[in-house]
């Protein structure tokens, strides 16, 4: 394994703890969702793990985000995304949406909780 993969395998785990915060938060926020159009509040799924960034999004949009293993949503600026490893896939004004590659998306469908 090069020094990519192994740098692209470490940013996938790192997500991959966010993910799951974000698996509970949103059982969380799809009780609350009455409340707010927007759901609630996500962790975002960004390599940095002392990251204190949160995005706004409606349960639905996160599941959609979830439905690839290789998919990310990470706050929306330049600073949480690793060039080397992820591309952005979509981008609006709370959150971008990040997908893996190379080692990093085959760490990503080893680490996924679904």
């Amino acid at each position: 394994m090069n020094l990519h993969d192994s740098r692209g395998r470490r940013a996938a785990e790192n997500q991959s703890v966010f993910r799951s915060i974000n698996e509970h938060i949103g059982e969380l926020n799809e009780s609350w969702d009455y409340l707010s159009p927007l759901g609630g509040s996500w962790v975002c799924e960004c390599t940095q793990l002392d990251c204190t960034e949160t995005v706004r999004m409606t349960p639905s949009e996160y599941q959609d985000v979830r439905a690839d293993p290789t998919h990310f949503v990470v706050a929306p600026a330049d600073a949480h995304v690793v060039a080397e490893v992820e591309r952005v896939i979509g981008r609006n004004d709370r959150y971008w949406i990040v997908e893996k590659l190379g080692a990093a998306a085959e760490r990503a469908e080893e680490l996924n909780p679904r």
